[in-house]
């Protein structure tokens, strides 16, 4: 056995990539939950309608996140919004996550 000083766990399950890139590829012709629409208000407001996770979420709980600056509200926090709805948003055709 030798040690890896470079070594790098897996991302946990549930668990979110701060550096995945989302960006916006339609917007909703109906209505969406309102929690989702602040995502894509947020990819709206985002240049070339493109933020990271950590832009979009937040990473240490310090800075505002894009979510929260494109209005969303809520006892939960954006990460837990993040992970509830970007699989639906995806499957949607709304957004891609690379």
């Amino acid at each position: 056995m030798t040690i890896d000083k470079n070594y790098k766990p897996e991302t946990q399950r549930g668990s979110s990539n701060y550096n995945q890139v989302i960006t916006l590829v339609a917007t909703p012709k109906g209505k969406i939950a309102s929690q989702a629409g602040y995502i894509i208000k947020a990819l709206l407001a985002a240049k070339d309608y493109s933020l990271t996770v950590g832009e979009l979420i937040g990473t240490d709980g310090s800075t505002e996140s894009a979510w929260e600056k494109a209005g969303g509200v809520t006892k939960q926090t954006p990460a837990d919004i993040w992970t509830h709805y970007r699989k639906k948003l995806v499957n949607a055709g709304f957004i891609t996550v690379s």
